[in-house]
């Protein structure tokens, strides 16, 4: 069975907490998040055997404790051997998003007589 090294560090959220980390694998054509194998506040080393159904991995951040997480999707586990998860971009739109990044908001309409 396939593995990945995933190097979870220890950083500090907006309040100064520990950071709190949690990695999920993605599975199925729509990228649906199925078991997930890690929830802590970093500085862990660990390999994680990839299930068969895997498509890929979620690693999910919380910078601020009153706000949603942030997540970045990892595809191809095959290519990668170890993932950092520091060097991820969790700005950028992710494959599987929920988010309609690509509809427009409609145009405000005229205000008339103002």
């Amino acid at each position: 069975m396939a593995s990945i090294v995933v190097n979870w560090p220890a950083e500090q959220n907006e309040h100064g907490r520990p950071l709190l980390w949690f990695g999920s694998w993605l599975q199925g054509h729509d990228g649906s998040e199925g078991a997930w194998f890690y929830s802590g506040h970093g500085g862990d080393r660990a390999t994680y055997a990839i299930p068969g159904n895997a498509i890929g991995l979620r690693v999910r951040r919380w910078p601020n404790e009153g706000l949603d997480a942030e997540y970045a999707d990892i595809l191809q586990l095959e290519s990668v051997g170890e993932v950092t998860p520091q060097a991820l971009d969790f700005d950028a739109p992710q494959p599987f998003s929920h988010l309609a990044f690509d509809r427009q908001a409609p145009a405000p309409k005229e205000r008339v007589g103002h």
